[in-house]
């Protein structure tokens, strides 16, 4: 009889464990959403030139062309070899951004670009890398996008021109990337 009382009791309990669980379970449900946007993109309108240049044979120096000017500052023996001529004027680079109306975004630069001379195959450093945006008041590394989804950012940034520097043109690809922020 004890054998049954054990197996009766076993029995109840089993009935009555999955029952205290469940009255322990509880259910909820969440939500899942996204939110589809323009996707953003740039392009270039104007590459960033140092204009055409002289440098001293016993000592170099430095061209910096500003994100917010189309002047230049020169230092050391660099100096300006161009006059009035449009050709050949420093400028920064300028890229059109579009994408979401009124978002705000994001550039990404490199430190230091290589510009390697066509003919002799010399490297000079560009580095201070700088952007500004047409709809942003202050210098920095974000945009906003106005109501139609546009702006525009320059890019500028400091030339290295070691003394004898041989006469050459110098050119570097300068890779860019735009985010949403």
């Amino acid at each position: 009889m004890r054998l049954a009382a054990t197996s009766a009791a076993i029995a109840c309990l089993a009935l009555i464990v999955p029952a205290a669980a469940q009255a322990n379970l509880a259910e909820a449900q969440g939500r899942a959403s996204a939110t589809i946007i323009k996707p953003l993109s740039a392009r270039p309108l104007q590459d960033l030139s140092f204009g055409t240049l002289t440098v001293g044979k016993s000592a170099g120096g430095e061209v910096r062309v500003s994100s917010s000017a189309s002047q230049a500052d020169y230092s050391g023996t660099v100096t300006p070899a161009c006059g009035s001529l449009g050709g050949c004027q420093p400028h920064p680079a300028l890229f059109a951004v579009t994408g979401e109306a009124d978002r705000s975004y994001r550039v990404q630069l490199p430190g230091t670009i290589q510009a390697r001379g066509s003919d002799s195959g010399q490297e000079l450093a560009v580095s201070e890398l700088e952007m500004r945006s047409q709809n942003q008041a202050s210098q920095g590394w974000r945009g906003t996008l106005d109501a139609q989804g546009r702006d525009e950012f320059a890019i500028g940034g400091v030339l290295h021109v070691p003394a004898a520097t041989r006469p050459d043109t110098f050119r570097a690809e300068l890779a860019i990337s735009v985010f949403y922020d």
